[in-house]
């Protein structure tokens, strides 16, 4: 039993060595090179739009995890923040802070990878963090990133112009 074992893992200590690759070779010629792709769409690395459907907001505060909302997004970004009531047939993003003089919706405070939201009333929603990041309060051309929209005619209230800006889905 002890001779068929040693046998055994004999055998399996020359397949292991026998199989090692050794060393390498020499390098191999280039490849051809491959066709030319379509060219992409331009990005913007620098905004991120997050999504949460249908949330049951309460009256009270209400926190949402955004990961985006980093220490540099604090210090030098903005962050907008938009829902669409999905329980009225209206389809359209609204913004925040919303106040329709009975019913009000705001960010109370925006954290690291949070936003915190304050409700007077009861609804479900679908909401939308847009966090655009800034370079020390300014853009590239020394705006902050509030008047490069401003400039460029962009209604920070309105969701549909900010991510025709930015180009984002929606």
């Amino acid at each position: 039993m002890k001779i068929s074992r040693l046998v055994y893992v004999c055998i399996a200590a020359f397949a292991i060595y026998a199989c090692s690759d050794g060393e390498d070779g020499a390098m191999g010629p280039q490849g051809e090179q491959g066709i030319q792709g379509e060219p992409g769409e331009d990005g913007n690395a620098n905004v991120r739009s997050y999504l949460f459907e249908d949330q049951e907001i309460t009256q009270g505060y209400q926190s949402f995890s955004v990961p985006g909302i980093t220490q540099d997004i604090l210090d030098h970004g903005v962050v907008f923040g938009y829902f669409k009531n999905v329980t009225v047939p209206v389809d359209t993003w609204l913004t925040m802070p919303y106040n329709n003089s009975t019913n009000i919706l705001n960010i109370s405070r925006i954290a690291l990878g949070e936003a915190v939201l304050f409700s007077t009333f009861d609804t479900t929603v679908n909401l939308r963090f847009v966090v655009v990041e800034g370079e020390e309060g300014v853009s590239s051309e020394g705006m902050t990133v509030k008047e490069e929209l401003k400039k460029a005619g962009v209604d920070i209230s309105d969701f549909y112009e900010v991510a025709d800006y930015y180009g984002l889905e929606y």
